[in-house]
């Protein structure tokens, strides 16, 4: 799902099960950008350029949602960690080759899907408000956007 770092002893702070929640969905959201950023800057094939639009706007979309209910939390986020995420992001996509674009896809569809079952998970669980109320904002269109990957012709 998303390339998780285990954070240093000394980097450990405590934070509510709420706040760890709301900072995976942060995460997440952070990697499925920065995948959509890698594939619209690699990929020359107009169905997923156009999908890369789309799912740019879903995290538009979804975002002041998402800056509500994280409002007032202390997620306990550092610019390290999105350094992190980030270069993760950068290390899975340094070989991309136009001529095999489905490994990317089906990398892009599993995260999508990861994300979704994240979310539905919440959902079930409905132990926070904040988070299943965000997840519920979230997950139609994400499950939208998984169809949609699925019907993607790579050429």
């Amino acid at each position: 799902m998303l390339f998780f770092f285990q954070p240093c002893s000394n980097q450990v702070q405590r934070i509510s099960e709420e706040e760890s929640a709301l900072r995976d969905i942060v995460f997440m959201r952070t990697e499925g950008l920065l995948m959509t950023q890698m594939l619209e800057k690699k990929s020359k094939n107009k169905h997923i350029l156009k999908m890369c639009k789309q799912v740019k706007v879903y995290y538009i979309q979804t975002q002041p949602q998402l800056l509500a209910v994280t409002q007032g939390k202390d997620l306990k986020l550092d610019e390290s960690q999105f350094a992190t995420i980030a270069k993760e992001v950068a290390k899975k996509f340094e070989n991309y080759n136009i001529n095999r674009e489905d490994k990317w896809i089906d990398m892009y569809k599993h995260h999508i899907h990861n994300s979704i079952r994240v979310y539905s998970l919440f959902l079930k669980r409905r132990e926070w408000l904040s988070v299943t109320y965000f997840s519920f904002e979230a997950l139609p269109e994400l499950i939208n956007l998984e169809l949609e990957f699925n019907k993607l012709e790579i050429k």
